[in-house]
């Protein structure tokens, strides 16, 4: 039993954030995920997306640190389902194959470049520690 309804459709919406619905359909292509259950609260719902827009798409690192990065979290945290949407994003990113397996078995840094160990490096630091140490 889902103690949060998941938001399947369009019609799910309360009538007054289904426009949030249309908004991260359009960006994201489909509802799923987080924002299938997100979508109890649209506002909150869209605030996330246009978050998650940013960081992946406008911010000023390129796409294979960005995805590195997410990859690190999804692995540090066990989630599988950010894992299985992201690592065939990181090999379309620029990702080595590489680092996306010492990621995956939890070898890293082992079998990361220099530059792919300091951002795994980097967010495990905030993950775990709350700051980085240089």
């Amino acid at each position: 039993m889902t103690r949060i309804p998941r938001i399947k459709t369009r019609e799910d919406v309360a009538e007054g954030g289904r426009g949030a619905y249309d908004e991260i359909k359009g960006s994201r292509g489909e509802v799923s995920g987080p924002f299938s259950v997100l979508l109890n609260s649209p506002e909150m719902a869209r605030r996330v997306a246009h978050l998650g827009a940013y960081i992946r798409f406008e911010s000023s690192l390129s796409a294979d640190v960005t995805e590195l990065a997410i990859l690190t979290t999804a692995r540090e945290w066990n989630c599988q389902y950010e894992w299985t949407y992201h690592e065939p994003e990181g090999r379309k990113a620029g990702v080595r194959e590489e680092a996306i397996i010492a990621v995956r078995d939890r070898r890293a840094p082992s079998g990361l470049t220099e530059d792919e160990a300091v951002v795994f490096n980097y967010v495990l630091e905030t993950m775990r520690n709350h700051k980085v140490s240089h």
